[in-house]
């Protein structure tokens, strides 16, 4: 029988440390240009990966929370249109977790535009 406990506790274990937390954005270009070097990230996290979106044309982006302090926060676009850099600050986390199940996102030549999907409960 401690033999079996010992089992189950490692495994469980093992299993909880690959838990991968993920935060799922949809991201549209409506401005009629091509954006370059487009990133969403915790604001805690200082690289990430980044896409490109012609004009028209819809993403869906991916950013990895796994490694983020268990805290509150939001999150940060970040991208290039025509040499300039833009940067909006948006949306919330908690506790390391998002809160949306997915968070859409639209690009227009002025505004950006956000709304969110949650998960029923």
């Amino acid at each position: 029988m401690k033999k079996y406990l010992i089992t189950t506790i490692i495994f469980l274990t093992l299993l909880s440390c690959d838990n991968k937390v993920i935060a799922d954005f949809e991201i549209t270009n409506n401005t009629g240009f091509k954006i370059d070097s487009l990133k969403v990230e915790p604001m805690v996290i200082l690289n990430g990966d980044y896409i490109s979106l012609n004009k028209n044309e819809t993403k869906l982006y991916k950013a990895d929370m796994t490694g983020i302090v268990k805290t509150d926060g939001s999150y940060r676009l970040t991208y290039h249109q025509k040499g300039k850099t833009k940067i909006e600050d948006f949306g919330y986390y908690t506790n390391g977790y998002p809160t949306e199940k997915l968070t859409m996102i639209v690009v227009e030549v002025d505004t950006l535009k956000f709304n969110a999907e949650f998960e029923n409960y």
